[in-house]
C-alpha cells in the first residue's frame, strides 16, 4: 500500500527564538563525555537505543545555559527516567508498580533493595545518583524528589491506561487524557532540574499561586502535545500508539468524527491554545519582591527555551524519525503507511539505524540545518 502523507502543524513557528540562546556551548564536551559513558557502561542493545534517543542534544537544546557538570547530571537523570520507562512500559500495571517503586527508592535514597538484582537500578545507585544530586542546588532537591515521586506514581496510572485502551473499540476522554498527560510526559522534575541551572529560588509558596502554577502546567501542556504529534509515526509501530493525543481524539465522543488529518489539525490547535495559555497566565503573575519578580521572569523564560527544544530534538531525532527526507521536514510532511505506519523488513530498518548513527552520532547537529523556518542565528550558531 502506497504511503499516506500527512501534514503536520509548524509548532516551531509560534515562537521567534529562545530566551537562553540556541543551545548550550557546553554541547560537543556533554554529548562525547555522555556517549563514552554509554558505551563503557551498557550493554550493546540499550547502547543502541540511547544513541538513538540522543538525549545529549535534548539536554543542550532545552537547558542552553547549562554547564557541562550540569548537562551531564541531566542526562543521568534523563538516563534514569528512561530507564523508568523501559521498566513500565512494557509490563502490567502491577509489575509497572513494582518497578517504580524501585526506581523512586533508588531515586530518593541514592541505594536500592540490597537483594534487586534489576541492572537499571544497580546502575542508578552505583553511580548515576552521586553524580545526579552533586550537581542539583540543595535548594531544589526535596523539590525534585516531590515531583518524581507524582511521576512514579503517574507511570503506573499511564499502565492502567494502557490496559484499558487496548480493544479497538474503546473510548477515551481528551480532558481525562490531558490531565495526566502533563505528569506522565515527565517534564515536570526536569523544570526543577531547569530552575536549579538557572539558580531560581523560587519557594513552593509562589510556584502554588494559580498564575505560576498556570503557566507550568500549560508549558507543559506544550511539550506532551508536541511530544506526542511528532512521536506518533513510532508509536504506532510500537503499540498502536495508545497513550497517544492523536488516538485519544480519535477514540473520545466529541471528537471521534474526525479523521487522522483532522485529529493532527486539532492537536495543534490543542498546542496553540496551551501558548496562549501560558501567556495568559504569565501576564497575571502577580507582583513580589525584585528577586523573586527576576526569578519569576527567567522561569518563564527557562520554560519557553524548553518548549522550543523539544520541538527542535522531536524534529531532528533518530527516535522518532518522523521525516522521510529533509524536504519533508522542511514541509511537515510525515508519511505513513498501511494502518499508519510503514512495516520495512526488520533487517533493514537495523540497517539504516546502524547508518544514522554512525553518521550523526558525533555530531548531530547537522540535522539542524535541515530545520524549517529556523534564524540564521540559530543554525551558525549551532554550528561552530
Amino acid at each position: 500500500m502506497a504511503a499516506q502523507t500527512y501534514q503536520l502543524p509548524d509548532l516551531r513557528s509560534f515562537f521567534a527564538q529562545k530566551p537562553g540562546g540556541p543551545i548550550s556551548p557546553h554541547f560537543k564536551g556533554a554529548n562525547q563525555g555522555y556517549n563514552e559513558w554509554v558505551g563503557s557502561t551498557l550493554g550493546y542493545y540499550f547502547s543502541i537505543v540511547l544513541y538513538n534517543a540522543e538525549m545529549p542534544l535534548l539536554a543542550a537544546l532545552a537547558y542552553p545555559v547549562a554547564t557541562e557538570l550540569e548537562l551531564r547530571a541531566i542526562l543521568d537523570y534523563m538516563t534514569a527516567s528512561f530507564m523508568l520507562e523501559e521498566m513500565t512500559d512494557r509490563y502490567s500495571s502491577a509489575k509497572a508498580l513494582k518497578n517504580s517503586e524501585k526506581w523512586l527508592q533508588t531515586l530518593k535514597d541514592g541505594q536500592s533493595e540490597t537483594s534487586t538484582r534489576h541492572p537499571f537500578i544497580k546502575l542508578m545507585s552505583k553511580e548515576m545518583m552521586a553524580r545526579l544530586k552533586s550537581a542539583v542546588d540543595p535548594f531544589h532537591w526535596p523539590q525534585f524528589i516531590s515531583t518524581n515521586v507524582d511521576f512514579a506514581r503517574n507511570t503506573v496510572r499511564e499502565a492502567l491506561d494502557r490496559e484499558a485502551s487496548k480493544s479497538a473499540h474503546s473510548t477515551r476522554d481528551l480532558h481525562s487524557y490531558m490531565i495526566t498527560r502533563r505528569e506522565t510526559i515527565g517534564t515536570r522534575p526536569c523544570f526543577v532540574l531547569m530552575r536549579s541551572t538557572r539558580r531560581l529560588y523560587i519557594p513552593d509558596s509562589v510556584l502554588e499561586e494559580d498564575a505560576v502554577k498556570g503557566m507550568e502546567n500549560a508549558a507543559l501542556d506544550m511539550v506532551y502535545i508536541a511530544n506526542d504529534i511528532y512521536s506518533f509515526k513510532k508509536e504506532q509501530g510500537d503499540n498502536g500508539a495508545l497513550n497517544n493525543i492523536i488516538t485519544v481524539i480519535l477514540k473520545d465522543p466529541d471528537t471521534s468524527h474526525l479523521d487522522l488529518q483532522g485529529s493532527i489539525n486539532y492537536a495543534g490547535e490543542l498546542f496553540k491554545a496551551a501558548l496562549d495559555e501560558f501567556t495568559a497566565y504569565r501576564s497575571k503573575i502577580p507582583p513580589f519582591d525584585s528577586d523573586m519578580n527576576k526569578y519569576l521572569s527567567d522561569y518563564a523564560d527557562g520554560l519557553i527555551d524548553w518548549v522550543i527544544g523539544n520541538i527542535e530534538w522531536s524534529i531532528v531525532n533518530n527516535r522518532y524519525k518522523v521525516f522521510c527526507s529533509d524536504s519533508d521536514r522542511r514541509s511537515n510532511i510525515m508519511r505513513l503507511g498501511n494502518r499508519y505506519n510503514l512495516h520495512l523488513p526488520s533487517v533493514i530498518c537495523f540497517i539504516l539505524l546502524i547508518v544514522l548513527i554512525l553518521v550523526y552520532r558525533h555530531d548531530p547537529t547537522l540535522r539542524l540545518t535541515f530545520m524549517p523556518r529556523y534564524s540564521s542565528s540559530f543554525s551558525s550558531g549551532f554550528l561552530q
